[in-house]
């Protein structure tokens, strides 16, 4: 009786464990970011909708999410950097992208609930700078992101003295 047991879960499990499983799944890629509607300057205490503007790599691709992360510059303590990514999702199975659009340019909030400098530091003084840098595209021969950097300083800059008239 032990055997037929054993014999019977080892036949469940084979059948079980089909490899040609063609089901669906999920892949992702990075989409070029081309555009933002970063502000001229970051105030300590507002909150920012900040929007990027990536391209799909086809009409099969659907915008997943942005990710990234943020850190402290190691050669300038006072800038605060933002690598950020669009990615996308698509399945693996299609070979051959069908489906039809009028344009592969997304535009796409980066932050749900807003981007406030207070939530990243209690110190109002720790930043000057704000570095954004987005992906758009990879270098093929180093295999490295190649960015889009946009330096954002924290607070109203000075105005500069107009120039006498002459």
């Amino acid at each position: 009786m032990k055997k037929l047991s054993l014999l019977l879960v080892l036949a469940i499990s084979l059948i079980s464990c089909n490899s040609d499983d063609d089901g669906p799944s999920i892949a992702y890629q990075y989409a070029r970011i081309t555009n933002h509607n970063l502000p001229a300057f970051i105030d300590y205490e507002e909150s920012y909708d900040i929007k990027a503007t990536f391209t799909l790599p086809d009409a099969c691709h659907t915008f997943y999410a942005f990710d990234g992360k943020s850190y402290e510059n190691e050669d300038e303590e006072n800038i605060l950097v933002y690598d950020i990514v669009a990615l996308t999702s698509y399945d693996p199975n299609v070979t051959e992208c069908t489906e039809q659009t009028t344009s592969l340019s997304k535009t796409e909030s980066l932050f749900r609930n807003g981007f406030k400098l207070n939530t990243v530091t209690q110190n109002e003084d720790r930043y000057d700078t704000v570095r954004f840098r987005f992906v758009n595209g990879v270098n093929t021969a180093t295999n490295e992101y190649e960015f889009l950097t946009v330096n954002v300083p924290v607070g109203e800059p000075e105005p500069t003295p107009e120039e006498p008239a002459e």
